[in-house]
């Protein structure tokens, strides 16, 4: 009779290949944030299937299944981000998009099939749990706020969750490494957008007017050099201009300039000094070029700040079930944004990474490819997580 590590892995074994074919399958039919209603119908299928009650339409189109051990104990969260991007497919695969300009190019469809086996294995498994498992599928994490959706309609209450877990692909670590740390996971975003207003006229005449552009472009050359100022350590923050706008025609001085730029950062306190540096030397370049300078900051993420205690417990709870070989603290944050960063708002929890492989396209690329091999051990550390979270006694035999 097998058990533990030597059950866990048999148990994956036998229903990898259906759990590969449902990546597969979301990976051809990709839907973009808020529409994922043909991916949220694929997750209450197969969670109806394991005999597990659900909820949908929770943050518009996310998915939420409970699994009850029928013991008193803790609730435990597992999150799954399922929607894709307005990218065009560029991977030749049997199995590429057939939604013409919408690609899963971030993984979320392996991200969910990782989830939906992860709970297979638990239901199985269910007799050595206590307490309650929320098996959470997120919509919209690609500028959706998909997250916070789900936490104003209460995905975190009934019953009231106590630490949340949550993974992500990532490409250029060895395949199937576990990588997570205590603190900053993912950096923040803020865009900011900023309306350079001068004085447009003839551009034979420019002494009669004040031009927006030469007022952006020392904007530009300022900011860049707080980015150099604010860029030093391991964590350091990222200001970066991404659109400039001006003018429709070459005889004439516009009166304004459009400016766009994000502010990255690992924290709360290097955003403030961030937008502080910016304001200051904004306010200078008013006076020096006599405009006036619209400002509006937006965050759009917060960072994803992990706590210690669940990176800590996360980490072992990895190394037992992957081996402490396939386990690595993670020496940085990743400067990308993430809106689990919502659900560490409200309870603890750690967001951990599974590597892609070191040859893996990067995501967000036209020709990344979430690989179906980490199926396995992402289930396996999910699996993991709620054994050693919901029964604190039990441990797998390494």
């Amino acid at each position: 009779m097998l058990t533990g590590k030597d059950l866990m892995q048999a148990i994956i074994d036998a229903i990898f290949p259906h759990y590969r074919q449902i990546r597969q399958t979301i990976h051809a039919h990709p839907e973009l944030r808020y529409e994922e209603t043909q991916t949220a119908k694929l997750i209450a299928d197969e969670l109806t299937n394991l005999g597990l009650p659900i909820q949908s339409g929770i943050g518009k189109t996310g998915v939420v299944a409970i699994l009850d051990s029928g013991k008193p104990g803790k609730t435990l969260g597992l999150r799954a981000d399922m929607d894709a991007l307005p990218i065009m497919e560029e991977t030749a695969l049997p199995y590429q998009s057939k939604n013409v300009g919408v690609m899963h190019a971030c993984g979320h469809d392996g991200h969910v099939a990782t989830l939906l086996a992860a709970a297979n294995v638990l239901c199985q498994l269910k007799d050595q749990l206590t307490g309650k498992i929320k098996f959470i599928f997120q919509p919209a994490e690609e500028g959706g706020a998909g997250a916070k959706a789900m936490i104003e309609e209460g995905v975190l209450e009934n019953p009231k969750v106590d630490a949340i877990f949550g993974l992500h692909n990532h490409p250029g670590s060895p395949l199937g490494m576990m990588l997570t740390k205590p603190g900053c996971a993912m950096y923040g975003n803020l865009e900011f957008t900023l309306h350079v207003h001068g004085k447009g006229g003839h551009a034979a005449q420019p002494e009669l007017t004040i031009n927006p552009l030469i007022a952006a472009a020392d904007v530009i050359l300022a900011l860049r050099q707080l980015h150099d100022d604010l860029a030093i350590g391991i964590e350091p923050t990222i200001i970066t201009m991404t659109q400039c706008k001006s003018g429709f025609t070459t005889n004439v001085v516009p009166n304004f300039t459009y400016l766009q730029g994000t502010v990255r950062a690992p924290s709360r306190e290097k955003f403030e000094i961030a937008k502080a540096g910016i304001k200051q030397i904004l306010s200078l370049l008013e006076k020096k070029h006599q405009v006036t300078i619209e400002q509006q900051f937006d965050e759009i993420y917060p960072p994803t700040i992990n706590t210690s205690a669940e990176a800590d417990f996360a980490l072992k709870q990895a190394a037992i079930c992957l081996g402490a070989e396939n386990v690595m603290l993670k020496p940085s944050s990743a400067r990308a944004a993430e809106d689990f960063s919502y659900f560490l708002n409200e309870i603890p929890g750690c967001y951990f990474f599974i590597g892609n492989g070191e040859k893996s396209e990067c995501c967000h690329n036209s020709k990344y490819d979430f690989n179906d091999e980490i199926i396995k051990q992402g289930a396996k550390v999910f699996t993991q997580i709620a054994l050693g979270f919901l029964a604190p006694n039990y441990q797998l035999i390494p």
